[in-house]
């Protein structure tokens, strides 16, 4: 299709408006309450245009795109308006600096007054220069206001968790209320008050907190003021630098962009891109600069030295624990990885078991164990569970059944494909819990222990049904019966069946291990967690969330970590890891999407990515192996070995590279006869980061469900 705007030709597909096809073109048409996941609103009236045969002004956010529209963007009479439109808007909004002609010499002393907590101007507010309201008021070219300022002079709330509400700059555009409500289906902004009055609040003026806010962010994001903004933003400068990372916090997957400064990580927001297109929740957005600069982080080795844990250099730490790990018999030496490290380090710790302690007993966490577990349904009982699929397709389900989740907090992502598809008339079902929220209440409540054949005849047998599950659903001691029962109800109503992992790269390691040859998680009698309450074992490296010993632990334990944690403290060795940001590497997501990525900033202190710490290790007790190798070798070697990486290339752009589906002639070993391990803690614990436990305002949030 084709059509002029301001005599320029431009081609573009149906179905857009002309704002999207002319800034699909490169030009620019300013706009205040236009958003890309909302529906257009045509509220602001900022993005009026000219359209040829037409008597008044189009709105361009809602004028769909025609074949030969010819439409005009900067007629005197379209910039008048747009000018006279923006003064109005201005008029209840502190707009001195907008229009200042000084305002380019106030630039030196933005990162010394910006702290401030009231704002009046440009000067104080925190997000000074990065405003899509400064950003409007200069393309309109508006410098002079004659409308009669109003300051309103409403307190600046401050009662809730991780963002701060300041009605004095709020421009009524509406995209905070509408994204809650459309896009999270949590409806906890709207418009209180009338006239003049107005304003967006709660409910009967309730907290955020108490309202039901999830704190995921898309309110702050979706501001183009400073009405809404993250309360750390006020005590920090201003980021110089930019990485795109995967994070850490859940499998989803999610594309998180880390703004640094100094090398250090000042603040994280949702990336645009699959999987999240911009989403994100409460963990990824506000916890992770504390996972990474918080408090409790472990910057520099330490051995024990007369009972109690000294600093020493690196290398000196390594020769400490080298002669430990060298000391006890291969049998009794045992290996426990976290689920959230990249691919490269848990092919290290894996080869690093098998070559440097020759030793089997090699584990990761629990909580991935839904992929080992699957495994183990086809190999025992001959029912076949696919293990994949796209989160982009519960968004077209006919029907949805949540299985024993609370999704909006542990598969935040998930859950917008849910509202996405409840929006689109989809029916909800939810077992054991209900989510909350105007979306959960419309759900149909079902008994998950009625039976699977009593909640087939519940679900719809029309149109694609997808039953969402989680590991919880795995984990158990009766984690095969669940998912025998669950592919029961999958039989009988001819649902698809979607897993959904809650650890970084719980998928990717299952993939890893299996290709390696490894039994299912806790297949091989018990497993290794419960193996060492009983004292099986004298030599341990954890690098992983584990359960206190008690008295069974091993006689030498070297922790590998990033935070101090109460297994850390008994430790003989502490050896200092780089987090997830500072050592890079490759994810694969829930849905089986394959990332690699490298480090956004650099590792505090002698912190050192995992596959570095065990290179060291391995070489001091005289047998390097392949954990000598570094990263990129690493992912060449798995690339090899795994067929589900075939023809992943990192350098390829995109992330658009999902695992391949692998079917063996060999089944996994069977795991009737496992113990389960205790448990390992919640799903997210990074490591030795707990963020309920380091963040005050998270714990506050997660204590309000």
């Amino acid at each position: 299709m084709k059509l002029t705007i301001d005599g320029r030709q431009i081609v573009c597909r149906e179905g857009l408006t002309i704002l999207e096809a002319a800034r699909g073109a490169g030009l620019s048409i300013p706009s205040l309450c236009d958003h890309r996941d909302l529906a257009p609103l045509a509220g602001c009236r900022i993005c009026l245009v000219e359209v040829e045969g037409r008597r008044d002004l189009a709105p361009s956010c809602a004028t769909p795109a025609e074949e030969g529209q010819v439409v005009r963007t900067r007629t005197p009479e379209v910039l008048a308006l747009r000018r006279k439109v923006l003064e109005l808007i201005l008029a209840s909004h502190p707009y001195a600096c907008l229009v200042c002609a000084e305002k380019a010499a106030c630039e030196d002393l933005k990162s010394t007054i910006r702290k401030v907590g009231e704002v009046t101007g440009c000067v104080l507010c925190p997000v000074n220069g990065d405003c899509e309201l400064q950003r409007v008021v200069e393309e309109v070219g508006l410098d002079r206001v004659d409308v009669p300022a109003v300051y309103r002079g409403r307190e600046v709330r401050r009662d809730d968790p991780f963002f701060d509400r300041d009605d004095n700059l709020c421009i009524l555009c509406g995209r905070c209320v509408r994204i809650c409500e459309e896009v999270r289906g949590a409806a906890v902004l709207s418009f209180v008050h009338r006239g003049g009055r107005t304003l967006v609040g709660t409910p009967f003026d309730r907290s955020l907190l108490d309202s039901g806010c999830r704190f995921c962010g898309a309110c702050v994001d979706a501001c183009p003021t400073a009405a809404l903004v993250e309360r750390a933003v006020r005590a920090l400068p201003r980021p110089t630098g930019a990485a795109t990372v995967v994070c850490p916090f859940c499998g989803q997957g999610c594309r998180l962009e880390l703004r640094t400064r100094d090398g250090e990580v000042l603040a994280a927001r949702p990336a645009d891109g699959p999987p999240n297109g911009g989403q994100g929740c409460v963990k990824g957005r506000f916890l992770v600069r504390g996972a990474l600069a918080g408090p409790g982080r472990i910057r520099e080795a330490h051995v024990r030295e007369n009972g109690r844990l000294a600093p020493v250099p690196f290398d000196e730490a390594v020769d400490r624990a080298a002669r430990g790990l060298s000391a006890a018999a291969p049998e009794k030496r045992a290996l426990l990885y976290p689920s959230q490290a990249a691919l490269e380090d848990a092919f290290a710790y894996l080869e690093f078991g098998r070559s440097a302690l020759s030793t089997e007993a090699v584990e990761t966490s629990p909580v991935a164990a839904i992929w080992q577990r699957l495994d183990a349904l086809e190999a025992e009982r001959g029912l076949r569970i696919p293990a994949a699929g796209r989160l982009s397709s519960i968004g077209g389900a006919k029907a949805v059944l949540s299985w024993r989740l609370n999704l909006p907090d542990d598969h935040p992502l998930a859950w917008l494909e849910v509202v996405r598809a409840v929006r689109a008339g989809a029916r909800l079902f939810a077992a054991g819990r209900v989510p909350a929220g105007p979306v959960g209440a419309a759900a149909v409540v079902l008994d998950p222990e009625a039976g699977p054949d009593r909640i087939a005849r519940d679900l719809p047998a029309d149109g694609p049904t997808i039953i969402l599950f989680d590991a919880a659903a795995a984990a158990g001691p009766r984690g095969l019966d669940a998912l025998e029962d669950l592919w029961t109800i999958a039989g009988r109503t001819g649902a698809r069946l979607f897993p959904l992992g809650r650890t970084a790269n719980g998928r990717g390691i299952h993939e890893l291990e299996r290709a390696l040859g490894r039994p299912p998680y806790g297949t091989e009698g018990s497993s290794v967690r419960a193996r060492l309450a009983e004292g099986a074992f004298d030599a341990l490296v954890l690098a992983a969330p584990a359960p206190d010993f008690g008295r069974g632990g091993p006689r030498f334990l070297v922790c590998v970590d990033t935070h101090w944690t109460a297994q850390a403290e008994k430790a003989d060795v502490v050896l200092p890891a780089a987090a997830f940001a500072e050592a890079g590497g490759t994810w694969v997501s829930t849905e089986g999407r394959v990332r690699t990525y490298g480090p956004a900033v650099p590792a505090p202190g002698s912190a050192r990515s995992d596959r570095d710490i065990l290179a060291a290790l391995a070489v001091r007790m005289g047998r390097p192996g392949p954990a000598a190798r570094d990263g990129e070798a690493l992912l060449a070697e798995i690339r090899r070995r795994v067929p589900a990486l075939a023809g992943y290339d990192p350098a390829s752009p995109g992330d658009e590279f999902f695992l391949r589906e692998v079917r063996t002639d060999k089944p996994p070993r069977a795991a009737a006869g496992a113990r389960p391990a205790p448990d390992a803690g919640r799903a997210d614990v990074l490591r030795g980061y707990d963020p309920l436990a380091a963040s005050r305002s998270y714990a506050k949030m997660r204590r309000a469900r």
